[in-house]
Protein backbone atom coordinates (compact mmCIF):
# COMPACT_ATOMS: atom_id res chain seq x y z
CA UNK A 1 0.00 0.00 0.00
CA UNK A 2 1.25 3.23 -0.90
CA UNK A 3 1.42 5.89 1.51
CA UNK A 4 -0.76 8.99 1.60
CA UNK A 5 0.47 12.23 0.00
CA UNK A 6 -1.76 13.88 2.52
CA UNK A 7 -0.26 15.11 5.90
CA UNK A 8 -2.04 17.09 8.69
CA UNK A 9 -0.16 19.94 9.71
CA UNK A 10 0.55 18.66 13.26
CA UNK A 11 1.93 15.14 11.95
CA UNK A 12 5.15 17.02 10.57
CA UNK A 13 8.09 17.77 11.84
CA UNK A 14 8.71 21.27 13.70
CA UNK A 15 11.03 22.24 11.12
CA UNK A 16 9.07 22.15 8.88
CA UNK A 17 5.79 23.24 10.34
CA UNK A 18 8.10 26.71 11.00
CA UNK A 19 8.55 26.56 6.85
CA UNK A 20 4.86 25.99 6.75
CA UNK A 21 3.97 28.58 8.89
CA UNK A 22 6.31 31.25 7.20
CA UNK A 23 4.41 30.38 3.84
CA UNK A 24 1.29 31.01 5.36
CA UNK A 25 1.89 34.02 6.40
CA UNK A 26 3.40 35.01 3.89
CA UNK A 27 -0.34 34.32 1.45
CA UNK A 28 -2.63 34.62 4.49
CA UNK A 29 -1.28 38.38 5.81
CA UNK A 30 -2.77 40.32 2.68
CA UNK A 31 -6.40 38.63 3.36
CA UNK A 32 -6.40 39.62 7.15
CA UNK A 33 -6.22 43.18 7.26
CA UNK A 34 -4.19 43.01 9.91
CA UNK A 35 -3.67 46.55 11.70
CA UNK A 36 -0.77 45.52 14.38
CA UNK A 37 2.17 43.05 14.01
CA UNK A 38 1.22 39.48 14.80
CA UNK A 39 3.95 37.45 16.81
CA UNK A 40 5.67 34.30 15.63
CA UNK A 41 4.01 32.66 18.72
CA UNK A 42 0.42 34.03 17.50
CA UNK A 43 0.85 32.56 14.31
CA UNK A 44 2.19 29.35 15.14
CA UNK A 45 -1.12 28.82 17.34
CA UNK A 46 -3.76 29.84 15.16
CA UNK A 47 -1.78 27.27 12.11
CA UNK A 48 -1.62 24.97 14.91
CA UNK A 49 -5.32 25.15 16.06
CA UNK A 50 -6.80 25.12 12.30
CA UNK A 51 -4.15 21.93 12.01
CA UNK A 52 -4.79 21.97 7.77
CA UNK A 53 -4.21 19.39 5.54
CA UNK A 54 -0.89 19.69 3.19
CA UNK A 55 -0.31 17.78 0.34
CA UNK A 56 3.29 16.60 -0.38
CA UNK A 57 3.75 16.97 -4.09
CA UNK A 58 6.54 14.28 -5.04
CA UNK A 59 6.17 14.88 -8.90
CA UNK A 60 9.15 16.26 -10.87
CA UNK A 61 9.80 19.09 -7.84
CA UNK A 62 8.84 18.74 -4.30
CA UNK A 63 6.78 20.55 -3.16
CA UNK A 64 4.43 21.20 0.00
CA UNK A 65 0.79 22.50 -0.84
CA UNK A 66 -2.33 23.64 1.14
CA UNK A 67 -5.25 21.29 0.47
CA UNK A 68 -7.96 23.39 -1.06
CA UNK A 69 -10.26 21.56 1.31
CA UNK A 70 -8.12 23.56 4.42
CA UNK A 71 -8.18 27.09 2.41
CA UNK A 72 -11.10 28.31 4.05
CA UNK A 73 -11.17 26.90 7.26
CA UNK A 74 -7.11 27.95 7.90
CA UNK A 75 -8.56 31.68 6.70
CA UNK A 76 -11.28 31.52 8.98
CA UNK A 77 -9.04 30.42 12.26
CA UNK A 78 -6.74 32.68 11.42
CA UNK A 79 -9.49 35.00 11.12
CA UNK A 80 -10.85 34.53 14.24
CA UNK A 81 -7.72 33.57 16.35
CA UNK A 82 -4.92 37.32 15.01
CA UNK A 83 -8.12 39.70 14.08
CA UNK A 84 -10.22 38.76 17.00
CA UNK A 85 -8.64 42.14 19.55
CA UNK A 86 -9.35 44.62 16.35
Amino acid sequence: MAASPYRRFSSICPNVQALVIRLIQEEFTPLLNLATEVSEDAWARAVALADPTLLYCTAQEPAIRLCPESYQQLLACLQRELVRGE
